[in-house]
């Protein structure tokens, strides 16, 4: 029993350090995680990430209402990619600019720069679109 107990134990210690040690990024909450790698994310703020180099997909959503008894007007984009390369353990995040208006918003898309902190340390990095993206991919064959 004893040994049962002792064997239990040493597994839970085992998973509980392997999770702790492993890279994850978040996301601003008008930012949605489509995929990883081409596999689909739904509903998840929080995304585990194994070593080596991620395709990251988001998008974007937001409600903006000029006035109380304005509706409000969405502005949403189309797929986003980051290219991130997980060497360790790190902790990402993903942040949005402050956008007060829906031209901000639209701004922002035109030339989506965001915020990536890795272990704490911001620093700034341009989204790419779904043109961009295949103009890369063609220029390294």
């Amino acid at each position: 029993m004893n040994t049962k107990i002792m064997i239990l134990t040493a597994f839970s210690f085992m998973l509980t350090s392997f999770t702790a040690q492993s890279s994850s990024i978040t996301f601003h909450d008008d930012l949605d995680v489509d995929s990883v790698n081409g596999v689909v994310i739904e509903f998840q703020r929080e995304v585990d990430l194994i070593p080596g180099e991620q395709l990251i997909e988001v998008s974007y959503s937001d409600l903006f209402q000029d006035n109380a008894d304005d509706s409000g007007h969405w502005v949403k984009s189309e797929p986003l990619y980051l290219k991130l390369n997980v060497e360790g353990n790190e902790q990402y995040h993903l942040d949005l600019p402050e956008l007060y208006s829906a031209d901000d918003a639209k701004d922002f898309l035109q030339n989506p720069v965001l915020s990536l902190s890795v272990d704490g340390e911001p620093q700034d990095i341009t989204l790419l679109s779904q043109s961009q993206l295949f103009t890369l991919l063609l220029l390294k064959q």
